[in-house]
């Protein structure tokens, strides 16, 4: 009898520690909770996906390039009639970016749109990049960016060629289509 008392209050104890450590605020969490939502845009893009053919990409901008595997886009456009909901989805979004478990890199506006950079990784290398960009005339964006030790320095060059360069982003068309 004190063998099953035993197993029953070390199984309750497991359970209980198992559930408590759900982490909420993440971004898997996040993205899981979100991406079968109707008011939603949910994109799950390769990053081989984009075409890169027609860039001169130094070894370095390559490196970068290849440290990347792909990006996980969740969008929601602000409208007339969504405006409370709107507002309530972009605090939700803000709520996962202030987890101690992501460190801030950067926050800055362009052209009427926010935009914050946090990172998973260590100082080095970079596992996980979250962008959150929101505008208050067509919504917000959470990409999340995944990859193996990509360094932040490289992606910087590698973005700005890519800005300069003639691409083809058809692949991310349909997000582009849904902020129209």
């Amino acid at each position: 009898m004190y063998f099953k008392l035993k197993t029953v209050i070390s199984l309750l104890l497991l359970t209980i520690t198992l559930v408590s450590c759900k982490d909420q605020n993440s971004i898997q969490t996040y993205f899981v909770d979100h991406q079968e939502l109707p008011e939603y845009l949910s994109l799950d893009v390769s990053a081989k996906l984009i075409d890169l053919s027609k860039v001169n990409l130094t070894k370095e901008q390559e490196e970068a390039y290849n440290s990347i595997h792909k990006l996980d886009v969740l969008a929601y456009r602000i409208n007339d009639e969504n405006l409370p909901a709107y507002q309530t989805e972009l605090d939700k979004a803000k709520k996962v970016f202030k987890n101690e478990k992501y460190e801030e890199l950067m926050e800055f506006k362009d052209n009427g749109i926010s935009f914050k950079i946090n990172t998973i990784g260590n100082d080095d290398t970079v596992d996980e990049f979250l962008i959150l960009a929101n505008s208050k005339t067509m919504g917000f964006s959470v990409v999340r960016v995944l990859g193996d030790n990509m360094k932040p320095e490289q992606l910087v060059k590698l973005v700005t060629e890519i800005q300069n360069a003639d691409v083809d982003g058809t692949q991310l068309n349909q997000l582009f289509e849904y902020f129209k």
